[in-house]
C-alpha cells in the first residue's frame, strides 16, 4: 500500500514538473492574448510602485517636525523677543537669544534632512528591490511565452520602461552616497 502512494507521489510530481516545464504546446490567440493580459499587469505593478514610492516620500516629508513646523516654531520665538526689542525691554538678552535660537534651528533642520535622507534611502533601496523583481517576473513571462511567434511591441515598451525605473532609481541612490551606504 506504501509504495503506491509513494508512486502515486512520484508519478503526480513528474507531471507537475512536465506541465510546469513546458506550459505552451501549441501557441494560439488565447496565448497571446493572455501574454498581453500578464504584461499589461506587469506595467501596471510597476505605476503602482512608483505611486506607492512618491505617496511614501510625501509621508516623510510631511511628518510631524518638518521643515515648516521648524520654521513656524523658530518664527514665533524670534517674534517674542523681537518685541522686546521693539519694546526697548532686554535689548542685548533678547538679540542674544535670538541668535541663539537661530541657531539651534540651523541644527534641528540639519537634523531633519539628515533623518529625511535616511529614510529615502531605505524607501529607495526598497523600491529597487521590488522594481528587480518585477523584472525577474516579467521575463519569467516572456520565457513561459517564448513559443509566441510574435512577441507584442507592448512587451518591449514594458520592458524598457522596467529597466528606466531601475536606472531611474540608482540615480537617487547615487545622489546621497553616505545615506545609501549607511542603510544598506
Amino acid at each position: 500500500m506504501k509504495t503506491l502512494v509513494i508512486i502515486a507521489l512520484f508519478a503526480t510530481a513528474n507531471l507537475g514538473t512536465t506541465l510546469f516545464a513546458n506550459p505552451l504546446k501549441e501557441p494560439t490567440a488565447i496565448h497571446a492574448d493572455d501574454f498581453k493580459s500578464k504584461v499589461a499587469f506587469h506595467q501596471n505593478n510597476i505605476s503602482i510602485l512608483w505611486n506607492q514610492y512618491d505617496l511614501s516620500v510625501q509621508r516623510i516629508r510631511n511628518s510631524a517636525g518638518n521643515h515648516a513646523d521648524l520654521e513656524r516654531d523658530e518664527a514665533y520665538f524670534v517674534a517674542v523677543y523681537q518685541k522686546d526689542i521693539d519694546n526697548n525691554i532686554r535689548v542685548e538678552e533678547s538679540k542674544a537669544t535670538i541668535a541663539e535660537i537661530k541657531a539651534k534651528y540651523v541644527k534641528e533642520h540639519e537634523q531633519r534632512s539628515a533623518q529625511e535622507a535616511r529614510r529615502m534611502a531605505t524607501l529607495q533601496t526598497q523600491l529597487k528591490k521590488a522594481l528587480e523583481r518585477e523584472a525577474n517576473a516579467l521575463s519569467k513571462t516572456k520565457e513561459a511565452y517564448a513559443g509566441l511567434t510574435a512577441i507584442p511591441a507592448a512587451f518591449s515598451e514594458v520592458e524598457n520602461y522596467v529597466n528606466e525605473s531601475i536606472e531611474r532609481v540608482n540615480l537617487l541612490l547615487a545622489d546621497s552616497p553616505e545615506t545609501t551606504i549607511a542603510v544598506r
